[in-house]
């Protein structure tokens, strides 16, 4: 009777190790599987940081050059006053000067 009964104990014992084993290697798959999810979502991750810096620095190079546009125009047209200006302040000397002598 002791003889049966440690089979019948042996049998379900390795029963239960074959079924640990099993349960051990979807574990393992499902641990893989995880690693490869987050190696995927990393990659997807850094290909949306690079995409938005490239797209960030576009923006800004759009930016300053409106900026260094705007800038230009408005040196040009303070410049045409100037000279304007200039061209009027020799005028009105050269008048003052030919009256005066």
């Amino acid at each position: 009777m002791r003889k049966t009964k440690n089979h019948l104990f042996k049998w379900i014992d390795e029963a239960l190790i074959d079924e640990i084993r099993i349960v051990d290697a979807k574990h393992e798959r499902l641990a893989q599987e995880i690693t490869k999810f987050e190696e995927r979502v990393m990659e997807k991750v850094k290909s949306e940081i690079v995409r938005v810096e490239a797209e960030m620095s576009e923006k800004l190079k759009e930016k300053v050059n409106l900026e260094i546009a705007r800038v230009s125009q408005e040196m040009k047209h303070k410049l045409k006053i100037a000279t304007v200006a200039l061209v009027v302040v020799g005028e009105i000397v050269g008048i003052w000067t030919s009256h005066t002598v």
